[in-house]
């Protein structure tokens, strides 16, 4: 081999035994080698390993290094390569725009390997590292993504929405920094996201106006009214409604599958957690108590007489309002935004979305889901904790400890 004074990566790979990165790293060690970059990954018991070695510009330092390294590896029946590496590419690799992609998905197929793999390289993103979250259920697996050379992440982000929408898995899109997975707090939306279906629709169900009512509702939620007007006029078609129907319906108020379980697993690694609701404070109170929620804010219905008015109490709690009370628990807690994951499904919850560090669509709208960091189909609220790094390892964890 020709005299190579620029750093080398050594890069073995074969069955993985007990040892192999003790022996192999103790070569280097006795060459007096100081290493730069080191790099493992086990399947099954397939391992590759490397190095990456700065020889210090020593002339002859690398044909030192190759006659020991190579026998060393070879005796543990590994395959071995080494190549230099130009100061512009050690000067990429410092300089890499390291982001994490979480796929969900209730089957795990090469289909959707290829599907997404095949957006992240139109957009010149170099896959670096998958790691398997979960293998029941909602099947789950971390990508780290190389974007140092993709020039647009929101495209490519919503072309894995597109995508991965077409092919029925979820994607969460954030970056691999030391705040991924170190988010303190957690709020969420009501209605559609934790709790199933929309509170003021089983109110008029029980007032006689369901229709109507229904009607305003999905067109306020794909953000074609505007909220605050909208609620005003749905509100005002429940005119007379008893308080006790309200019970009622708090009641039997269904929670999203696996909204206790993410709740839980939450608080038991030290989260806020909190519900902010373009809804009604009579039913997130009541969510409040239920679910030891840290924070609860939602509009106040008038009543009189134990009947609703039809009015709202102002403030209303509208779009703008749920970010401004996002920031609000961010500030009470000195957390900064960049810790705080914002969950919704409306139009109404854009701003929240777009405030949090990382927000996230719930079987959402499409104007939510064009705004979000990641977005989930799936029927369960679990798959939140896969979008934060938590593994199903985790979460056993978790429950064998509470």
């Amino acid at each position: 081999m020709r005299d190579v004074i620029e750093p080398l990566i050594l890069s073995v790979s074969g069955r993985d035994r007990p040892g192999v990165l003790a022996t192999l790293a103790a070569v280097l060690a006795e060459e007096e080698i100081e290493l730069v970059d080191i790099e493992q990954a086990t399947l099954q018991e397939f391992l590759a390993l490397s190095f990456l070695v700065d020889l210090n510009g020593r002339p002859g330092q690398a044909r030192a290094v190759l006659s020991r390294f190579f026998p060393a590896a070879t005796a543990l029946g590994l395959a071995v390569e080494a190549r230099p590496v130009s100061p512009e590419e050690l000067r990429s690799l410092k300089e890499q725009d390291l982001w994490a992609l979480t796929l969900l998905g209730a089957t795990a197929t090469a289909e959707v390997v290829a599907t997404i793999a095949g957006v992240t390289s139109r957009h010149q993103c170099n896959i670096m590292s998958v790691r398997r979250l979960a293998e029941d259920d909602i099947r789950a697996a971390e990508f780290i993504l190389d974007a140092s050379r993709c020039t647009a992440v929101d495209a490519m982000r919503r072309d894995l929405f597109v995508e991965a929408e077409r092919v029925g898995v979820d994607v969460g899109l954030s970056r691999a920094s030391v705040y991924r997975q170190s988010k303190r707090i957690v709020v969420l939306d009501a209605d559609s996201t934790l709790v199933a279906g929309e509170v003021i629709d089983e109110l008029a169900l029980l007032a006689g106006v369901a229709d109507r009512v229904k009607e305003i509702t999905r067109r306020a939620m794909e953000g074609k009214l505007d909220f605050a007007a909208a609620l005003r006029e749905r509100v005002a078609l429940l005119r007379g409604l008893p308080v006790e129907r309200l019970r009622e319906v708090e009641e039997r108020l269904p929670l999203t599958p696996g909204a206790e379980e993410m709740i839980a697993a939450l608080r038991a690694l030290g989260y806020k957690v909190g519900v902010i609701s373009g809804g009604f404070t009579f039913f997130t109170d009541s969510l409040k108590r239920r679910l030891k929620l840290d924070y609860a804010f939602a509009n106040e219905l008038e009543i009189e007489d134990g009947r609703l008015t039809g009015h709202v109490v102002p403030p209303i709690v509208d779009a703008e309002g749920k970010a401004e009370r996002l920031r609000s628990i961010a500030q009470w807690e000195r957390v900064p935004l960049s810790q705080v994951v914002g969950v919704g499904d409306g139009a109404n919850d854009i701003p929240m979305l777009q405030t949090a560090g990382l927000g996230v669509a719930f079987r959402a709208k499409e104007a939510a889901k064009r705004a979000a960091d990641g977005a989930i189909h799936q029927e369960s609220l679990l798959g939140l904790l896969y979008l934060l790094g938590v593994s199903q390892a985790d979460l056993r964890d978790l429950a064998a400890k509470g």
